[in-house]
């Protein structure tokens, strides 16, 4: 199952250095956020699960003006447990090979910047020092 880490880039950092981390939870595809956007396909529902990770992870940093980070991620069937409208409980770490892309919302605009896995680190040092 794809899902959505709302994420600071140090819990990027420290999964990339530790191979995985624990997230409390994702934000995916939930039977309730498929009924209530049944009219759109799934890459529209995917972009706007992602846009909302983004918002989480801007407010995890207390600020409007903070660049949204998202690790969009492949959950296994075991790793998802109780459901609430948008988001599943992660009952155990993410690894880094579960890793497809970054996200970044760097303005307020609903847009996403998108980075393979393969690049993250590249950028990982810019998003360490940016702070909102």
């Amino acid at each position: 199952m794809r899902a959505y880490l709302a994420v600071l880039p140090e819990q990027i950092d420290s999964l990339l250095r530790n191979g995985s981390h624990s997230f409390p939870s994702a934000f995916a595809t939930t039977r309730l956020f498929f009924e209530e956007n049944s009219e759109v396909d799934e890459e529209e529902r995917e972009f706007d699960l992602s846009l909302l990770a983004a918002e989480e992870s801007r407010n995890m940093q207390e600020s409007d003006t903070a660049m949204g980070f998202v690790l969009a991620v492949n959950l296994t069937s075991a790793q998802s447990g109780a459901e609430d409208e948008y988001q599943v409980e992660l009952l155990s770490d993410i690894a880094w090979s579960q890793v497809d892309a970054a996200l970044v919302a760097e303005t307020s605009e609903p847009e996403l910047t998108w980075y393979a896995s393969q690049e993250i680190a590249d950028h990982l040092s810019l998003w360490l020092a940016h702070k909102g």
